[in-house]
């Protein structure tokens, strides 16, 4: 035993031992922390970020932006409502189109309104009341009406939309006006890149969370079948891995991606076996009948230089991704590098700080 209070992981354990408290305390304060920036985790919206800028094709399309303006467009997809009218060329059902597209135009947020009311206000001033004029027209404008004239659009261009904060709030303009008109006839849905690009955001978090999830039961369940009681304190560098990641990321602006969306079950999955060997080690001390002092510093030095070992590889190949050309695979490279470190820190700092608070 003095051998292993000589080494340096031995040094780490009785300065873990002696200041417990002071350790416990600052590590909660530095989790809370990083945990209520967690909170504040941003998703990227605008998919064109985690293309490479330097390919010609990202060059060219930044340049059409830059040059021509960036335009976003939301698609109102109006059907008719057989019970009411089977055909959208009546004067009732193209008046209220208008007025709907009127008042999307009279919204600061809407760069232009594109849709069949229009068409027929620049041709006629107004609606015709006569069928046989308006059926005539629609012929003309396939791309606003349907041939079977069941169906119609409204085009809504905007400026460049790309966090979701402009993405909910410019859907919810679009939304609130549909709301205020009483389309005749007409039920409608909206689409459009900036509605894709919500949906695949909620669809990002939801996932996230629900396989964070389902892996922290699984994980949890087995740990409880070996471990028992002590499976508790096995989550502690888990709990590490995933708030400490994500905070990190959080305030420095690092959104989750696609792909860095699953770093949460990912991080709990290899980061688990490191809280493993600390409490296995301890057990076995335990069984021995050694001192407490003795048992956490057997935990961290003898476990200490194997598990370093085990993390480095795993971090030196999650950081190869750095080098990489495509930024989503960087920011998932560096994300699963700080897991892996912030599980590391858990279990070598963290957790033996708290199992030497008392003899358990």
């Amino acid at each position: 035993m003095a051998e292993l209070k000589d080494t340096l992981f031995g040094k780490l354990a009785l300065i873990e031992y002696k200041y417990s408290k002071i350790i416990v305390i600052t590590m909660l304060l530095i989790t809370i922390f990083l945990a209520i920036g967690s909170l504040n985790i941003r998703f990227e919206s605008d998919f064109l970020r985690e293309l490479p800028p330097n390919f010609d094709v990202v060059k060219t399309q930044s340049l059409i932006k830059s040059e021509f303006g960036e335009e976003e467009g939301i698609i109102i997809f109006l059907e008719t409502n057989p019970d009411i009218t089977n055909d959208i060329r009546n004067k009732q059902s193209l008046e209220s189109i208008y007025n709907l597209e009127t008042r999307l135009k009279s919204r600061p947020e809407i760069l232009n309104v594109v849709g069949p009311g229009t068409v027929y206000y620049s041709i006629f001033r107004s609606i015709p009341p006569d069928e046989t004029i308006l059926r005539e027209v629609a012929k003309n404008i396939p791309e606003l009406i349907s041939t079977d004239y069941t169906s119609a659009i409204i085009v809504v261009k905007t400026s460049g939309v790309r966090s979701e904060k402009e993405i909910n709030s410019v859907i919810n303009v679009v939304e609130e006006e549909i709301k205020k008109v009483e389309l005749h006839g007409l039920n409608y849905k909206i689409t459009g890149s900036p509605v894709l690009n919500k949906t695949i955001i909620n669809v990002l978090r939801e996932d996230a969370y629900k396989t964070m999830i389902i892996s922290a039961i699984i994980v949890f369940v087995l740990l409880t079948l070996i471990l028992r009681f002590k499976s508790l304190f096995v989550i502690v560098p888990l709990l590490c891995g995933v708030l400490w990641t994500v905070g990190i990321l959080s305030y420095a602006r690092i959104p989750l991606s696609i792909i860095t969306a699953s770093i949460g079950a990912i991080i709990i999955g290899l980061g688990a076996e490191y809280g493993i060997f600390m409490v296995l080690r301890y057990n076995e001390e335990l069984k021995k009948g050694r001192p407490h002092e003795d048992r956490i510093v057997s935990m961290v030095a003898g476990v200490g230089s194997g598990t370093i070992g085990s993390s480095s590889t795993t971090i030196a190949g999650f950081m190869a991704l750095a080098l990489s050309s495509m930024p989503m695979m960087i920011h998932l490279g560096i994300a699963l590098s700080l897991g892996i470190v912030s599980c590391l820190i858990g279990a070598l700092v963290f957790l033996p700080s708290i199992m030497a608070l008392r003899e358990w």
